[in-house]
């Protein structure tokens, strides 16, 4: 009983504590990073605490307008070219790549349809990223769709062209099969429709 009880109470607080704690490191990032800069713009007596993380937030506001224009797509493209030659960091870079871009819940979920597809060892879970209209040549000669298959605890992943007969479309939306796979299945699932 006092087990159960403990457990009950670790699967509130863990969660809780762990989404807090890095929420909280994410801003103090940007008051180390940006106060850091803003001290040597700016005098000290006009400097307050939280100052780092406006202006970083204000940065990334300003650089996610700037990414429209061509110059700075291209600037992005090439520095994205060089971090993805280096050993290490690129596995990095792609990881978390990855991971900001399904924790997007606003992008196109038709692009992103989670999917059971077959494979010699069973089925496994993936996302439809591309439609067979809308793959680049020599991809779009072959008759499939363009499936990402995250690894667990996001070390990588696959992008494979599937034939749409072994592809099963779910009725889970992106953020509730990236946590099943981020976790190798050690969540609990989506709840089924209608049961909540």
């Amino acid at each position: 009983m006092m087990k159960k009880t403990f457990i009950n109470g670790l699967k509130v607080f863990v969660p809780l504590v762990l989404t807090i704690a890095i929420v909280v490191w994410i801003f103090h990032g940007l008051e180390t990073f940006f106060g850091r800069f803003m001290r040597y713009i700016i005098p000290d007596q006009y400097y307050f605490d939280g100052l780092g993380i406006i202006i970083g937030v204000l940065f990334i506001f300003g650089l996610g307008i700037l990414i429209n224009a061509w110059l700075v797509r291209w600037v992005h493209g090439f520095l994205e070219k060089q971090v993805k030659k280096i050993p290490l960091v690129k596995t990095i870079y792609n990881a978390i790549q990855d991971f900001v871009n399904y924790v997007d819940s606003n992008g196109e979920q038709s692009q992103q349809q989670p999917v059971l597809i077959d494979t010699m060892l069973g089925k496994t879970i993936g996302f439809v990223t591309q439609s067979k209209d809308n793959l680049p040549a020599p991809l779009n000669q072959h008759q499939g769709v363009l499936v990402y298959i995250p690894l667990s605890y996001q070390i990588g992943g696959l992008m494979v062209l599937v034939d749409e007969r072994y592809v099963e479309p779910m009725d889970w939306t992106v953020n509730e099969a990236m946590s099943y796979i981020l976790t190798a299945g050690m969540t609990s699932k989506p709840k089924e429709k209608g049961s909540e």
